[in-house]
């Protein structure tokens, strides 16, 4: 799914303008900021929104420190779900059955630094082959600080995109990660940058950081130029370091995500993790604040909405849900079902149990 190129009279904004908006949180100052985030985004990307569906094809056990995963070794009773890589006619079933649920991409997420078993490789390397060949799905892959030659492979095996998140500025990742570095970060989303996947790199937003070291990371997506931002917000999970940690606000929020579509207007901006915890029933302002993306399904270890109720919010804003490139033979029929089929081994929890928030601003009726 490519950057789409821009209309005339569409600009990217500039990091002085970008440190200033993002403080714009103020009903008058955030009512602005997101209609003039959503006009661009019409502009760039119409009235469809693409939707993801991940599974989490090997989970625990991860050898990194990184303060918000549940996943890490570091910590302990976290809950988090613990078994080995699944195999390949399990992820492929899963593809089907997430693109019956409207997904167009589909990406496979390991624990870990990185996958480098032989064994590994070629489960994956099967996988993304019949995915390609058994649905119409894009196939994306988050498998941690891969190197080039596995990345090659995959590459040849059909695989589309690479996901790897920098998480968060590199000003703050000292305060997130100490077991491998921002540059470590760099030199693997380079790596698939050269070897021409698309680029699937974003963060989480809330953990710690200030409203402009937010930007200081989506000017640093701006410079690698990727396709598509994945936003996260901390959804803090039991036993980790950030467990404790306060939400940022909805309006906080919602005016990240207008500053990260105004400074890269023609990269997809998806909207991820947490945005049940932290949006609660004004999840669909999104879209307002100019999302084109989202998740479908459940996430690597909590679940979240049913993919009627996702497809049923995308439809309440007058959007529809973006079909993959042979939408003749793509599997959705319109009508998503009532609960997550796939990726069902990983939640631990329910998103959907988040307590409302009070409306904020921009808010229509029947937003709740």
């Amino acid at each position: 799914m490519s950057k789409r190129p821009l209309p005339p009279g569409i600009e990217p904004i500039s990091a002085e303008e970008a440190y200033r908006l993002i403080r714009q949180t103020d009903p008058e100052g955030l009512a602005a900021l997101m209609a003039r985030a959503r006009a661009v985004r019409e502009a760039v990307h119409g009235k469809e929104v693409s939707l993801c569906g991940i599974t989490s094809a090997k989970s625990g056990h991860c050898p990194e420190d990184c303060g918000f995963c549940q996943q890490s070794a570091h910590f302990k009773d976290t809950g988090a779900p613990e078994y080995p890589m699944i195999g390949a006619d399990e992820m492929v079933a899963q593809a089907k059955l997430a693109e019956q649920a409207g997904a167009r991409e589909f990406s496979i997420v390991a624990s870990g630094t990185r996958v480098s078993k032989e064994s590994e490789l070629r489960t994956l390397e099967e996988a993304v082959r019949r995915i390609r060949a058994e649905t119409t799905v894009e196939p994306c892959a988050s498998l941690g600080l891969m190197r080039r030659p596995e990345l090659e492979r995959l590459k040849a095996a059909g695989l589309m995109h690479y996901h790897h998140n920098l998480e968060t500025a590199r000003s703050h990742f000292g305060n997130v990660c100490t077991t491998h570095t921002y540059d470590e970060q760099l030199e693997t989303v380079r790596a698939a940058k050269a070897l021409g996947f698309e680029l699937c790199t974003g963060g989480i937003l809330g953990m710690g950081e200030t409203p402009e070291q937010r930007v200081e990371l989506a000017l640093t997506l701006r410079e690698l130029e990727v396709d598509c931002i994945p936003v996260n917000f901390l959804n803090p999970r039991p036993g980790t370091p950030m467990q404790d940690l306060k939400a940022i606000t909805p309006e906080e929020c919602l005016a990240a995500l207008a500053v990260f579509r105004l400074v890269m207007p023609a990269a997809h901006v998806f909207v991820m993790g947490g945005r049940e915890v932290n949006l609660g029933g004004r999840q669909d302002l999104i879209f307002e604040a100019g999302a084109d993306g989202t998740m479908v399904g459940n996430y690597l270890t909590s679940a979240g909405m049913t993919p009627e109720q996702v497809v049923s919010m995308i439809r309440g804003q007058g959007l529809e849900v973006r079909p993959t490139p042979e939408p003749e033979r793509w599997a959705f029929r319109g009508q998503a079902p009532g609960q997550t089929g796939w990726n069902t081994r990983a939640p631990e929890g329910d998103a959907r149990t988040a307590k409302p928030r009070l409306p904020v601003v921009g808010q229509r009726p029947g937003c709740a």
